[in-house]
């Protein structure tokens, strides 16, 4: 691996957990279960961790950027929207816009009609907002132009000085107000345009350019500010004497005085609390309780390294930490001074390094994906390219089957970590450890076993390590049918390819043999590109052996809804009273001999105005089950929100989106999906035009025609070749030999509540008395237990274990939803006793089920889980997982085998024919298993 990434697994060394619970606290009471550590350099001066911590509280995702403020390109700088510091914009779209290399989110901010953040704002010497007065408990961070970073608080007096009056005192800078007995200023950070009498007809603003005052505004619209200047707004008697003590003309100067020269300052943004002061946690004067998301920035005590932070929460596995933790935290990563900036929803972190397409979001946002902020703290590099210094090679997946391919890539890197162009035809593969060849950079191995591909590029090189798997036996495809509409494409997504021991690779799409049954389309290098008419059939995968199919609908039947030929039980509502506007029959049509025209006049309104189309009191009826609802739509470019309204037989309304922006002239084809929960059949009652921006209410038409209800073309019944399975080539009958033995695995009884009760614990007791070790996957009779000398496991509750000859048997308790949530304890006692096992095969047993909807709640601690044991297997234990569950079936995953156990209720005594039990052999430490009736038929 190359020196410049590195990839640190804490606790995991020969498959075992090397971590104490005596030895091992994480700053909090939480205990360390495990821990995942990676490495980047993104620039000479900014390394990127990402850290998991699993613990007894849960997960942590911890992403950490370590700025060198001692590194000569190195800098930091405030990000907001190239619109001003009232718009809110996406952390990505930021570091973009300033070609930052990278950034987190920055302050609190407020969500009125206007947008603002809490605290300081300064850039380049210059304040873009300044915290009001009150908010004087707010820490502010801030970096010099010497770039030594400071974390304190800041005390502002700010006013305005007229030519021949007293000073007027200024409440705070480009923050949004309602202007009542306050002076607010705004310059050209805000947004350009003063607020003018948008809400307030007293309004008063005093236009400065250059220090002379331009303009004295009482009441009228919003204005340019100007660039070279300022805006002061007031109104009621403040506004009133703000205006009288100016005159057009009049030369205006303005004071601000402070403990820190914010002219001297590069980079500043207010937070929420100081977390940490001298190395320890601090008082805090902001507590937003509870476990959330967080994102915190933090100096070390030699201030030449800043830490940004954020950790994720309000996730099934990534719950977020309280402020005390954070504050932790921040002093094990480092941090000798830190704050907390915003978090919950607004915690992200974007790195975009020189070189990358579009910056990457690296830590996992709350909402499902970024959202708008109003500003942020960048790191930007101006580091020179320089010559060739080290290489990478990578692939999207090590694991590989013989006689399918894999592609390899290279990228290079200066010494400051700048990319630097490769030309791929020019890298020299080589590999070692299995039979293979290259042509060009795609790799064919012709034997399995494990391997190690190198690359070599003008003297550099660089190394990986693959897996060559062999016997492909069946494939994954993600989708067994999917639908697409006439001419368009569906990406089929990762295919992989399955072994008989459950190991996987991705198969590249051109390693597979396509097979198209029915005019719907042709595949090109994965994508599936549609026919030009609604049609269906079927797509054959197959490699080698394995097949797998895929049923294919393409595109839709059309029944009108309406023709818009009359008026007829169509009328025009306004919304609100204020917007005006009509329907009416018109000439241009798209479909027959007329449409709708639909004239809205918003330009009186104030806040989400709308015209609507109502189809009646009883709206159109649809017939059926539609997917879709279409329609022509000639559009005018005004940006509108096209919508519609259904109600379905529940009585339920739904509403249902056309388009978002009418962003075009002239006629087009929109359609609006019908919500999955609906109740059919539904009805449409109305369509609309509706905007909610202010700037953007006007006044115009739009036309509407051929309203169509669209229903999905159907899947055919076809005959398709038999899809391929993986059979467990240890699920056989195998004879006991002399040194062998067997155990099983079967049901419980702990209550004799009948005859048929008695009859299946007597033949559960005689099949446990034939092997040597059972477990019960419940409670047995305690009788038995007591008079019997064998070792015998039953699954319910706690956890345990115990050696036999060559296995050694773990119970562990699943019951409460996964190890974790049951009790921690568990994860310390198993990796304690994992450490130590001698034995070749190792069986693990749990009530309850690892994956699927029914196992883990915490699909991370599921996955965890899996690797640990997987590292087992790996180094030569045979592993296996025995669970309950709602039936009996096998999964192949990695090398282990997850069984799962479950018999059905017996209401009946024919039901007992439905009863099974799995028998095991071990023998000469190789164990075979079968799946058998507890009681056989007998034949007639």
């Amino acid at each position: 691996m190359n020196k410049y990434i590195r990839k640190i697994v804490s606790g995991i060394v020969g498959g075992a957990l090397l971590i104490s619970s005596s030895t091992f606290g994480i700053s909090d009471s939480s205990i360390l279960i495990h821990e995942r550590k990676w490495e980047e350099n993104i620039s000479s001066g900014v390394i990127l961790e990402k850290i998991q911590r699993f613990t007894s509280a849960g997960w942590r995702n911890i992403n950490v950027l370590r700025v060198d403020l001692d590194d000569r390109y190195t800098d930091i700088g405030v990000l907001f929207s190239d619109k001003g510091i009232s718009t809110r914009e996406k952390l990505s779209n930021m570091v973009k816009e300033k070609e930052a290399i990278a950034g987190i989110n920055g302050d609190f901010f407020s969500t009125e009609a206007k947008p603002y953040p809490l605290g300081a704002v300064i850039s380049e010497g210059k304040i873009v907002s300044s915290p009001y007065d009150f908010n004087k408990d707010l820490p502010v961070f801030s970096v010099d132009e010497d770039k030594k970073p400071l974390i304190s608080y800041w005390n502002w007096e700010m006013s305005v000085i007229p030519e021949n009056g007293k000073p007027i005192k200024i409440s705070t800078i480009n923050k949004y107000s309602k202007f009542t007995n306050v002076v607010v200023m705004y310059n050209k950070h805000w947004n350009g345009k003063t607020p003018g009498n948008t809400n307030y007809s007293d309004i008063v603003e005093v236009l400065v350019e250059d220090n002379i005052v331009k303009d004295i505004r009482i009441g009228q619209p919003p204005t340019d500010i100007p660039e070279d200047g300022y805006v002061l707004i007031s109104r009621g008697p403040t506004g009133m004497n703000l205006a009288n003590n100016f005159n057009i003309g009049d030369k205006v100067k303005i004071d601000i005085k402070g403990e820190i020269d914010y002219k001297k300052i590069k980079a500043a943004i207010g937070g929420g609390t100081f977390l940490v002061k001298d190395g320890e946690k601090t008082d805090f004067t902001l507590n937003v309780k509870g476990k959330h998301p967080r994102t915190a920035l933090g100096i070390t005590k030699d201030r030449d390294e800043l830490i940004m932070v954020t950790i994720d929460g309000r996730d099934t596995s990534f719950k977020g930490v309280e402020l005390d933790t954070l504050a932790e935290i921040m002093i094990d990563l480092g941090a000798y001074e830190a704050i907390n900036l915003d978090g919950g929803g607004s915690t992200t972190m974007v790195v975009s390094p020189n070189g990358v397409d579009s910056p990457q979001v690296v830590n996992h946002p709350s909402d499902g994906n970024e959202r708008r902020i109003v500003n942020g703290l960048g790191i930007f590099s101006d580091a020179p390219k320089r010559r060739l210094d080290y290489i990478q090679i990578f692939t999207e997946d090590t694991n590989v089957f013989v006689n399918t391919t894999r592609k390899f890539y290279v990228k290079g890197y200066d010494k400051y970590h700048n990319p630097v162009k490769i030309d791929l035809d020019r890298v020299d593969f080589d590999i070692e450890g299995v039979k293979g060849r290259f042509k060009d950079n795609v790799f064919m191995p012709e034997e399995s076993g494990t391997a190690t591909i190198k690359a070599e590029y003008r003297g550099k090189e660089a190394e990986i390590y693959i897996r060559v798997l062999n016997e492909l036996k069946d494939l994954y495809i993600e989708n067994d049918k999917f639908h697409v509409d006439i001419d368009g494409k569906v990406d089929l997504g990762e295919i992989y390819g399955i072994n008989t021991e459950g190991f996987t690779a991705k198969i590249n799409p051109n390693d597979i043999n396509w097979h198209i049954i029915g005019d719907i389309g042709k595949i090109r290098d994965g994508v599936f590109y549609s026919s030009n008419k609604p049609s269906s059939g079927a797509i054959v995968a197959s490699v080698e052996d394995a097949v797998e199919n895929i049923l294919v609908s393409v595109g839709y039947s059309e029944v009108e809804i309406e023709d818009f030929e009359d008026l007829d039980n169509i009328e025009f509502i306004p919304y609100p009273e204020s917007v005006k506007g009509n329907i009416e029959l018109a000439n241009e049509d798209k479909e027959g001999t007329s449409s709708v025209k639909l004239k809205y006049d918003f330009t009186e309104s104030e806040g989400t105005s709308a015209g609507y189309i109502l189809f009646g009191e009883d709206g159109l009826k649809l017939k059926g089950s539609p997917d879709k609802i279409g329609m022509w739509i000639h559009g005018n470019n005004s940006n509108h929100w096209i919508r519609g309204k259904i109600t379905d037989s529940n009585g339920n309304t739904y509403p249902i989106d056309f388009t978002q922006h009418v962003n075009w002239n002239g006629w087009e084809w929109v359609t609006a999906d019908i919500p999955r929960n609906v109740s059919y059949p539904i009805k449409l009652n109305r369509i609309y035009v509706v905007e909610i921006n202010p700037l953007n209410f006007d006044k115009g038409e739009i036309l509407f025609d051929g309203l169509k209800a669209l229903y999905r073309t159907p899947f055919k019944n076809i005959e398709l070749p038999k899809e391929t399975v993986v059979k467990d080539n240890k699920q056989k009958h195998v004879e006991v030999n002399e040194n062998g033995y067997k155990f099983m695995v079967t049901g419980g009884i702990n209550k004799i509540d009948n005859l048929l009760d008695y009859q299946i614990l007597k033949r559960t007791e005689s099949y446990l008395n034939k092997n040597e070790v059972g477990i019960v996957m419940d409670k047995l009779d305690k009788q038995y237990l007591e008079n019997n000398n064998k070792p015998i496991l039953e699954v319910t509750s706690g956890y345990s274990s115990f050696k036999h000859k060559d296995t050694y048997f773990i119970q562990l308790d699943n019951s409460k939803g996964g190890i974790r949530q049951t009790d921690y304890n568990q994860w310390i006692w198993l990796k304690n006793k994992l450490l130590n096992v001698e034995e070749k095969n190792i069986i693990v047993v749990l009530p309850k089920p690892v994956f699927g909807p029914n196992g883990f709640v915490d699909k991370l601690e599921a996955d965890l889980f899996h690797e640990i044991l997987s590292n087992y297997s790996k180094n030569g234990k045979d592993v296996w997982v025995i669970h309950g569950g709602d039936k009996i079936k096998v999964n192949l995953k990695d090398g282990i085998r997850y069984i799962q156990f479950n018999n059905p209720k017996i209401e009946e005594t024919k039901d007992i024919y439905n009863l099974k039990y799995l028998s095991f052999a071990v023998n000469n430490g190789e164990i075979t298993y079968e799946i058998l009736p507890m009681f056989k038929r007998s034949i007639q």
